[in-house]
């Protein structure tokens, strides 16, 4: 199990967690040996979709494309869309994309379960400052070939738990 906060990259076989999205975007691509996710924050620049990409390309587990998921507040707009076709192009990836629309009203925190390495599921319930970010829950930022910041400096801390009590299924619709 990885979590990723905003900025951050990375891959497990089973499972990703997103702690607190709002505004953000939490992008995961399934592939043949499991999950890589990016915690999206602001737009994709082409730095951001770069430092994706390269991850992906040179990671040992970075191929095998299956499906490439979004979740964020509601619907997305077009350009969020388009920032996920662009991802799948520079990835060479045809295959299906899929949008998530979170419940509005706040934070989120959003897991991602793989499935058999072809798809995944996702389920979201809400984020609470008070109680999910809290030392507890942190741990030093500990680099490593299954994460990465895709711009500026990595956190001091990183997240190492979060509760999974109260998650609801969101089902994707497919672009």
């Amino acid at each position: 199990m990885i979590y990723l906060c905003e900025r951050e990259i990375g891959f497990d076989a089973v499972e990703i967690g997103f702690p607190s999205v709002l505004g953000c975007r939490a992008i995961v691509l399934v592939t043949n040996n499991g999950l890589f996710g990016y915690h999206l924050n602001g737009n994709l620049s082409l730095a951001k979709r770069t430092a994706l990409v390269n991850f992906i390309t040179t990671h040992l587990h970075g191929h095998g494309f299956r499906n490439l998921y979004a979740a964020s507040a509601g619907a997305g707009l077009a350009a969020d869309h388009d920032e996920l076709r662009g991802i799948a192009a520079a990835l060479g990836y045809t295959g299906s994309i899929y949008w998530a629309s979170l419940p509005p009203g706040g934070s989120v925190y959003v897991h991602f379960q793989d499935i058999d390495h072809n798809t995944c599921a996702i389920t979201s319930r809400a984020w609470n400052d008070a109680v999910d970010n809290v030392p507890g829950n942190k741990a030093a930022y500990v680099a490593g070939p299954d994460r990465a910041v895709a711009n500026g400096g990595a956190n001091a801390n990183m997240f190492i738990n979060a509760s999974t009590a109260g998650l609801k299924a969101v089902y994707p619709t497919k672009l």
